[in-house]
């Protein structure tokens, strides 16, 4: 659902078979504004097809896209990353862990292609990104081949511009106002979730909400403000950019993570709630 975070570190290990994606795609109109809203993953395998009929003609009818983060190339965003993952003094990543999940940690180093003490100068949050990339890592799912770096490039082949609702070093900003314990939390779900991208790529490829707000609910347990600052907050101020933005004419595709509009309270319940039809196409 964080662009900048799990992201950044997913790289190669196995292919998949071939998979024919049908994610969620929503359409905001009135009498001279249409605005899509596609549920994305950031990172994906190179087989997965997702550009169905009613995508392509959102991409071909959209006169801007818009994304959580601006394009940037990978070099630049991981640079990014790593300036805001460290930070001096912390005690060592095993130490951060209840005593339970100690030898798990070993099993998701290895996953991800980390030594331990590579995590022990990264804060909790950032650790549980690089954790986590393990499980994307496992099905060969590159940023590369994400939904967001394809739809960046189908624009600006065509000269369409782009904007972006938030920058990638806000986003990571927002991890730091986490507690630490809330951090550990995302530590222990990335430990514990060997197989929660799989999970998330088969929610989403069906274009099933309700699976997809379950692959990541159970990991806001323990931390109300995880939910708060990494979801609620943030659709809260996305469904008012899109809302004033209905206000004038046009045609914007508008790709975000995919579970920040599956659920009671993503931007597709916010926006109903402000009053706007939203119809799902797909």
């Amino acid at each position: 659902m964080v662009a900048g975070a799990c992201a950044l570190l997913a790289t190669a290990c196995s292919r998949p078979a071939p998979i024919e994606a049908r994610p969620a795609l929503w359409r905001v109109q009135d009498a001279d504004t249409t605005i899509w809203l596609l549920g994305t993953i950031h990172v994906l395998p190179r087989e997965v097809h997702w550009e169905t009929p009613a995508i392509k003609a959102a991409i071909d009818g959209a006169d801007m896209l818009v994304t959580e983060i601006p394009a940037q190339p990978p070099e630049q965003a991981s640079a990014v990353f790593a300036a805001a993952a460290r930070a001096q003094g912390l005690s060592p990543i095993v130490d951060r862990l209840p005593s339970d999940r100690r030898a798990a940690l070993n099993d998701a180093a290895r996953r991800a292609g980390l030594p331990i003490d590579a995590l022990d100068g990264m804060k909790s949050w950032a650790a549980a990104a690089a954790l986590g990339a393990g499980s994307s890592r496992a099905l060969h799912a590159t940023i590369d081949h994400g939904v967001e770096a394809v739809l960046a490039q189908r624009f600006a082949d065509t000269g369409k511009p782009r904007r972006a609702l938030e920058t990638q070093a806000g986003q990571l900003a927002l991890f730091d106002t986490l507690s630490e314990t809330a951090q550990r939390v995302l530590l222990v779900r990335a430990i514990e979730q060997s197989d929660g991208y799989a999970q998330t790529l088969a929610a989403w490829s069906a274009g099933d909400t309700a699976r997809i707000v379950a692959s990541f609910q159970p990991g806001f347990r323990g931390a109300p403000d995880l939910e708060k600052t990494l979801v609620t907050d943030r659709n809260t101020r996305w469904s008012g950019w899109i809302t004033r933005r209905m206000s004038a004419p046009g045609k914007v595709l508008v790709a975000v993570g995919a579970g920040h509009l599956a659920g009671d309270r993503s931007v597709v319940a916010m926006l109903r709630a402000r009053g706007l039809k939203v119809e799902r196409i797909q």
